[in-house]
């Protein structure tokens, strides 16, 4: 039962936050449904689809590594990151995505440098490299090998989406400038900027494309589950590298 004080708490949490309400009808209106929407029903979807493809093709203890232990808190992640984006919160979607693309990395590295450890052992791996295996040096190595190209090709293709994601993560006077160009108030306020909200979805198709790649090549069997998808037009649209690699494990 709720007391007089915790519903006044909540009542001055609604007004705190009221502004939200109209900055969310605002997204709807402007982007339409199914693009304001885009983050939890195109990647969430296919988060919950693959994760569904590895549990049918591979047998229980084949599913605990830690790569898809991490793949599957993407779902949740997910979650979060919709809401930011309802409510205008692009920086802080940035800095997310980038979180989460190092994550699928350093699962996948360490898969890769050690293939026969149980998932307890990895995680203790995981713990011991950590700090010695991060950032831009971890991703290019990583997808160096995933994506079959020498580490040059890697920045070019690759480099410059890290950097932007990385502005959002540090303090950063060109982040800062970009958003005040855009949408100067929203420095010091949540309001949804058209150029910006697409901007944000178009990089998170990006790093969720290459964290696909990863899951593909870790769990190989589920191509063939991928090509039958219903949603396979949309894949072939918006998502190059992930198609590239099923089409090659097929």
């Amino acid at each position: 039962m709720r007391t007089r004080k915790s519903r006044q708490i909540e009542t001055s949490l609604d007004r705190l936050y009221e502004t939200w309400v109209s900055v969310r009808k605002e997204t709807v209106q402007r982007l339409g449904a199914q693009t304001a929407l885009h983050l939890i029903n195109f990647h969430g979807n296919n988060c919950i689809d693959i994760s569904m493809w590895i549990t049918n093709k591979y047998h229980r203890e084949q599913q605990f590594t830690i790569t898809f232990i991490q793949f599957i808190r993407l779902i949740k992640e997910l979650h979060w990151l919709q809401f930011l984006f309802n409510y205008a919160n692009y920086p802080v979607i940035y800095r997310n995505l980038r979180y989460v693309l190092e994550m699928m990395s350093q699962a996948w590295y360490l898969e890769s440098k050690y293939p026969y450890l149980h998932l307890n052992e990895q995680i203790e791996q995981i713990i011991e490299i950590e700090e010695a295996v991060f950032g831009w040096k971890l991703v290019r190595t990583v997808f160096s090998q995933v994506l079959g190209i020498d580490d040059k090709d890697v920045e070019k293709k690759l480099k410059p989406m890290w950097t932007l994601l990385n502005k959002h993560v540090h303090s950063s006077a060109k982040q800062m400038n970009i958003v005040a160009e855009e949408d100067f108030p929203s420095l010091v306020t949540d309001s949804f900027n058209d150029n910006l909200a697409r901007a944000t979805l178009a990089v998170a198709d990006e790093v969720f494309d290459l964290i696909y790649v990863l899951v593909f090549k870790r769990f190989p069997l589920i191509a063939e589950l991928a090509l039958e998808s219903e949603f396979i037009n949309e894949w072939e649209e918006q998502l190059p590298y992930t198609m590239r690699t099923i089409k090659t494990l097929s």
